[in-house]
């Protein structure tokens, strides 16, 4: 399929995303056990699965399988600055999709869940629970976040969920906290220079196309509209490859 062009674009067809390599993403994982501990947890999620921000944060234990080895991506979590709250709603493309894991990121919700359970036992009524609450505003409904420790009264229109990514305390660990996370990791690890969490996901793609993932399923597992969003990822992504690739020519020449 041909992709129509603007030729007199003043577009830059390179979004300058590179996938992070395993070396630098092992650095970054003990840089976080150090700087945030809680932030681990969504960057493997988005490592592994190649989850959006939102929706590595909206992610709660009922989606997740361990058995089965896959994730139900049904929801995301966001900022509404006009309300001054967290609102939990669709994905973006707002279409439920299966995510298939491997043996890796099952070990790691597994310790999780583990440590999660043991937070809980050590808090105790101090440890927070998680909630959601449905307003409808005109004609449209949507979902608001709070959560409460256990010394508070719940109203009677809270309803519980369980998320994946929480604080050693229980509560959330949302997508705003998490943001600031990144940029403080762009600003103190070096080569992280630029770093934002859309990164992991690109980092996913480029792994799994690197590796002989067929470009359809990739496309699935990202929840992408077509395929051709899948592909200029990687094209992107591989863009530096394929500049040091051409300027093999210029060494050769030189030794001729």
């Amino acid at each position: 399929q041909t992709d129509e062009v603007d030729l007199f674009s003043d577009d830059d067809m390179d979004g300058d995303i590179q996938p992070i390599p395993r070396e630098d993403y092992e650095r970054l994982i003990e840089f976080l056990q150090d700087y945030n501990p809680p932030a681990i947890l969504p960057i493997q999620i988005a490592y592994y699965a190649g989850l959006r921000i939102g929706e590595a944060c909206g992610l709660a234990w009922q989606d997740v399988n361990l058995e089965e080895q896959c994730l139900t991506i049904r929801r995301s979590i966001r900022y509404d600055g006009s309300r001054h709250k967290n609102i939990i709603g669709p994905t973006k493309r707002k279409k439920v999709r299966i995510v298939d894991f491997g043996d890796t990121l099952t070990e790691i919700l597994r310790n999780a869940r583990k440590e999660q359970l043991k937070n809980r036992m050590q808090y105790g009524e101090l440890y927070h629970k998680n909630y959601y609450r449905e307003v409808k505003d005109k004609n449209r409904v949507y979902y608001e976040f709070y959560h409460l420790d256990g010394t508070e009264s719940v109203p009677e229109d809270y309803k519980e969920i369980s998320f994946v990514c929480l604080r050693p305390d229980g509560s959330l660990e949302l997508p705003s906290t998490l943001g600031i996370v990144c940029r403080k990791i762009a600003q103190k690890l070096d080569g992280f220079e630029g770093f934002h969490f859309h990164q992991l996901r690109h980092t996913y793609t480029s792994n799994l196309l690197a590796n002989g993932a067929a470009p359809k399923d990739v496309q699935e597992l990202l929840g992408h509209s077509d395929v051709s969003t899948t592909m200029n990822v990687y094209a992107h992504s591989t863009r530096k490859a394929k500049r040091e690739s051409a300027r093999l020519l210029d060494k050769v020449a030189g030794n001729d």
